[in-house]
């Protein structure tokens, strides 16, 4: 819960990763999904609602003046559709380099030490 781990995080925030310095300061908040083929309701219900999980975290990151990251970690057959990889991709974009999205395949590519760090 993010409220348990982020100073004046006011909203009871489930989360599935949370990476931070060894002196506690924050640097990324991350959510695990699997997405089925089934698209629809379930492709426009993640991607809406991962943006509004992610600009209410870019928000407390410039209030409280922390370099805070989002981070989706995204697999399964939904992705092929597409639609719904086109969906993450401009999530991505909206995030101007402080969100990421990903697969298992790509992580050890993707999810650096220099987008950590950048």
């Amino acid at each position: 819960m993010l409220d348990k781990v982020l100073a004046n995080w006011e909203a009871q925030t489930p989360a599935d990763i949370f990476i931070s310095r060894l002196d506690g300061t924050p640097l990324v908040v991350g959510f695990a999904r699997y997405d089925s083929d089934r698209g629809g309701s379930q492709e426009d219900d993640r991607t809406g609602g991962n943006r509004d999980k992610a600009t209410d975290i870019l928000k407390y990151a410039d209030t409280y003046k922390v370099a805070l990251k989002v981070f989706y970690l995204n697999d399964g057959p939904g992705l092929l559709l597409g639609s719904m990889w086109n969906d993450y991709a401009r999530l991505e974009s909206y995030g101007t380099g402080k969100i990421m999205v990903c697969t298992l395949k790509m992580l050890d590519e993707r999810f650096t030490q220099d987008w950590l760090e950048s």
